[in-house]
């Protein structure tokens, strides 16, 4: 999978539902890489979009909620979203948000599209540390859905590919690509690992 975000530099990802800056080159970097595709976002994003759904792509809605009233498909736990995936292409699958999703659905994704924000807003989501990350970090983020065993796949990205900065309403930030630098978990038999319940 992949994800695709918009940061500020202290990896600030939105205050109140919504983004922190509003940069037209970048809804249009998220249009040209997303179009076409399969975008999975929580609840939260959803309800910031105006629980409006963004044409041309399939959304799949992660959430706990059942019951929820939205006109797109919903998993409510990770063995239900990777069941309804597995048979798309992993490279048209897009992880969009927010902070909860990114950080439950990042140990699966190998490439980041990061648009950076060369200012500092007043965040209150944030996107996790592309850093290697412990299995207690997500240990945490298994419990909150739920309990199961998850296994966390290195977390190290390393950029492959950087766009020219750019300014708009005063603003510069920059186009990255990051590529996983250890490839995901396989299991025995050398086929991707798959989810039990969590």
């Amino acid at each position: 999978m992949n994800a695709i975000a918009v940061i500020d530099q202290n990896r600030g990802l939105g205050r109140d539902g919504e983004l922190l800056v509003h940069l037209p080159g970048d809804l249009r970097y998220f249009k040209e890489k997303t179009l076409g595709k399969t975008i999975i976002i929580g609840r939260k994003t959803f309800e910031g979009m105006g629980r409006r759904l963004l044409p041309g792509r399939e959304t799949i809605l992660l959430t706990q909620k059942e019951g929820y009233e939205a006109d797109c498909p919903q998993c409510h736990s990770l063995e239900a979203l990777f069941a309804r995936i597995k048979d798309k292409d992993s490279a048209h699958v897009f992880v969009a948000g927010g902070e909860a999703v990114y950080r439950l659905l990042l140990p699966f994704c190998d490439t980041l599209f990061i648009t950076k924000v060369y200012a500092a807003f007043a965040a209150d989501r944030h996107f996790p540390d592309i850093l290697p990350c412990t299995q207690t970090d997500v240990d945490k983020e298994r419990d909150i859905w739920g309990g199961g065993a998850i296994q966390a796949p290195p977390q190290a990205f390393e950029i492959v590919w950087r766009g020219e900065e750019q300014v708009e309403n005063g603003v510069r930030y920059q186009f990255f690509e990051y590529r996983r630098m250890i490839t995901p978990q396989t299991s025995e038999g050398g086929k991707k690992r798959q989810l039990r319940r969590i």
